[in-house]
This record gives structure tokens, sequence and C-alpha cells, in this order.
């Protein structure tokens, strides 16, 4: 008996004393518990998320009703110019709190900043951006996009900061509102098209207006990709050239109904090796041929129009979009996700033609073609 109440003894001393040495970590465990419970971290019942969040956080509700959301992931070949999320399902998360927000109407503005603005992958940039801009005005409240850091070139000229909403008066907000859109999440591509509006207004008035090269639009623009056009990525069909009598068919066509074609504008990337990208250095070559050789063929099927083909030092992305986006008679876009922006944002009484593809851009067409007479 003694043997046992001795063992007994020594196992509570030892108990005591496990308990003693973990004690302020046990104890400052319950304080940050507290804390917690009482800084509005989790969700509120109001749907907001505030600064005290965790590191999970996706954004915050400033003291001026903005939500603010951080977006860009500095890792991989973009070194960060990009409209990643940094937190997954950050559209979700946000149509979350848009939702919750439309009878209290306690978010006042929507303000998306990217980490480094720059035109790595513009195709996926720009319909991020107008995707989460379109959601503001869904949720009738302005947008703001601001770039913490920036490279000279489009994204950095999107950046806004709207006094209010402009929904068109003609939008059929029953066939797309904010319920549709915060179901769809990940159909940012449809977003682009139910939100071509903001498309041809901030290639027309941000993007054009940017830039001083081009004053004067040319009869007819091509969007050429070449480079990495002759490089497979894997699926088959996403990339590709038209032979010239594809474009030589669309000229002649907009020659009937426009009038005769004087200026022949062929935009594409340049042919020196120092200015391209690494993985499309090994094409320069091949490019500058093909390039050459449609601008021969334009020639001689066009005798009375002046062919250029534009892409020399003085060119840029934005002299690009401009260059298309002030077509005076008809803009193509071939197969590419960088040009469809500015086709689609050609004035009215202009043909614009973009590639009808399965594989890609078939977002594009297929809308614009049904609403737009002009696409």
């Amino acid at each position: 008996v003694i043997v046992e109440e001795v063992s007994f003894a020594r196992l509570i001393c030892k108990m005591l004393f496990t308990v003693k040495r973990y004690l302020r970590y046990v104890l400052l465990a319950v304080a940050a518990c507290g804390f917690l419970l009482n800084a509005d971290v989790f969700m509120r019942k109001d749907g907001f998320h505030r600064r005290t969040q965790s590191t999970k956080k996706y954004g915050e509700v400033l003291s001026d009703g903005t939500l603010f959301i951080p977006v860009g992931d500095s890792k991989g070949r973009s070194l960060g110019q990009n409209m990643q999320e940094k937190v997954t399902d950050t559209r979700g998360l946000m149509c979350a709190d848009l939702l919750a927000d439309r009878e209290e109407k306690k978010i006042t503005r929507l303000h998306v900043e990217a980490e480094v603005c720059g035109d790595f992958s513009l195709g996926n940039i720009i319909s991020t951006i107008i995707s989460y801009n379109l959601a503001a005005h869904l949720a009738d409240i302005p947008f703001t996009f601001s770039c913490a850091d920036s490279y000279p070139g489009v994204m950095a000229t999107m950046q806004k900061n709207e006094v209010a909403p402009f929904l068109p008066s003609d939008y059929d907000k029953e066939a797309y509102d904010l319920e549709i859109f915060c179901e769809r999440r990940h159909y940012r591509f449809t977003d682009v098209a139910r939100g071509q509006y903001l498309v041809a207004d901030i290639i027309q008035n941000q993007i054009a207006s940017s830039q001083n090269v081009v004053t004067e639009g040319d009869d007819a623009v091509i969007h050429v990709r070449l480079n990495d056009a002759f490089q497979r990525i894997g699926r088959e069909s996403q990339r590709g050239l038209f032979p010239h009598i594809a474009y030589t068919t669309l000229l002649k066509r907009a020659e009937e109904e426009k009038g005769e074609i004087r200026s022949i504008s062929i935009v594409t990337d340049s042919f020196d090796t120092s200015k391209v990208r690494k993985i499309d250095a090994q094409f320069t070559d091949l490019s500058r041929v093909v390039a050459e050789d449609l601008r021969r063929q334009l020639k001689v099927d066009f005798p009375n129009a002046e062919v250029s083909i534009d892409n020399d030092n003085n060119e840029t992305t934005v002299t690009s979009y401009t260059r298309l986006a002030k077509a005076k008679k008809i803009a193509v876009c071939g197969c590419s996700t960088f040009c469809p922006f500015p086709v689609m944002s050609v004035e009215d009484d202009v043909l614009g033609f973009i590639y009808d593809s399965k594989y890609l851009n078939n977002f594009y067409p297929k809308y614009l073609a049904e609403h737009k007479d002009n696409m």
C-alpha cells in the first residue's frame, strides 16, 4: 500500500510540474482565442472580411466601405505580371460579400490592385480585369483598378478610378445579373462578352488615348501571331496560321461594303531577337519570312494600297492595340488571345473578324456575332 501511495504521489507531482511548465503557453492560447473571437476575424454576419482577418484573407473592407482585393503571384514565368488570386476562390469569396451586401449597401466600391502590371499574357490579364469590373457594375458600385508596381504597356494604362458604375441603358440584367455572374465562377470569358462595353471604353478612351504614335488608323489592320505560333503547346489546333488567301478574301469583302482599301497594316511581334521573349527568339527569322510574304501577296491583291509591317522599335503593345482599334474599314484577329479585345472595340461601322475556334476564343465570336452587326 505504501509503495502504491508513493507512486501515485510521484505521478501527481509529475503532472503538476508538466502543467506548470507549459502553463504560459496554455494561457497565451486562451488569450489569443478570446482576442480572435472578439476581433471580428471570422466572416461576420454582415458578410464582410475585416483588416484583422487571418493570413488567408482574400481582401478587406476599408473604413470608407471600399472592398479592397490584392491579386498577383510573383512566382512563375510571368514574374508577377498577372492577375492570379492570392487566395483560392477569391471570386467566390468576393461574390459572397457582394451578394450579402445588396440590401445594406455598406460596400461602396470594389478596388482590385495587381502586384505588378505588365503585358506578359494580355489575353488572361484583360479578361480578369474586365470580370472584376463587371462584377462591380452588377453590384451597382464603382470600380478601381491599380498597380502596386508596373512596367509600361497596356496593363498599366488600364488603371482606373470610376466615379460611378455605368451599365449601358440597354444592358439586359435579367440575362446576366450578379447572381448569374456569381454562379458561373469560372467563366470570366463570358463576363468579357457580356462586358464588351467595358472593353470598348478601356481600349478607346484609355489605351488608345495614352499614346501619340498612331494618330490616324489604316483602312485595314491585320494582327498575325507569329513566333510561338510555330510551336505546339500540347493540345491540338490551338495555334496556327491562315493562308494568305484568307486575309485577301476578308479584305475583298470589306471593299465591297466599305469602298476601296488604300492602306493595310500588318501588326505582329518584333523580328529582333533582343526584343522578344526567350521562347520566341528561335522563330524570329521564320516569322520575318512569313510576314514579308504576306505583305507581298497583299500588295499583289490590292495594288493601290500601301502595305506595312508595323513592328519596329517604335511599336509597343499599346500602339498595336491602337492600330487595331482605330481601323477604318476592317480589323482582323487571327489565332491569338492578344487581339480580340481591340478588334471587338472598333467603331460600329467597321467590320471586325475574330477566329472562331472550338479550342480557342470560342466565347468571343459566338456572342459578339449574335449581338453586334459588324462582328
